[in-house]
């Protein structure tokens, strides 16, 4: 393996193949690359030229940060890339939020316990998550 680690956008082909190797699900290739686009951070790891985990922060940049699509090609699993992305993540945190910022995630099972060692919390009984219902 010949890792390399880049803070831009991988391409919205890219970005869909990995979230079909990672069991992400497909997305939209234009509204992908828009979302690319209006990322906050972006932190890309390649095999060579493959892509094969990757995460990203999108908000306001002001109060309101989200972690998405954290993602490691399922070949690539187990190896320590998803950690290192949300170090990366972390490290954009501690230079550009605040005591007072909003940073959440939905997290599946069992990824929650990645985001536990990179002090996320579960939401204490008075709050709940909630996501829209779109159909």
């Amino acid at each position: 393996m010949n890792m390399k680690l880049v803070y831009q956008p991988p391409t919205a082909e890219d970005y869909v193949n990995l979230r079909l190797r990672s069991g992400m699900g497909n997305k939209n290739l234009k509204r992908s690359q828009i979302a690319l686009e209006n990322s906050l951070f972006t932190s890309s790891l390649y095999d060579e030229e493959k892509l094969v985990a990757f995460g990203r922060v999108v908000g306001d940049s002001g109060i309101t940060y989200v972690v998405s699509d954290i993602m490691v090609d399922e070949e690539y699993q187990r190896n320590g890339f998803a950690e290192q992305i949300m170090k990366e993540i972390d490290n954009y945190f501690e230079e550009h939020t605040h005591e007072d910022s909003y940073i959440c995630l939905i997290a599946n099972h069992p990824a929650d316990k990645l985001y536990c060692k990179h002090r996320f919390e579960y939401l204490p009984e008075n709050r709940c998550g909630m996501l829209r219902n779109q159909r």
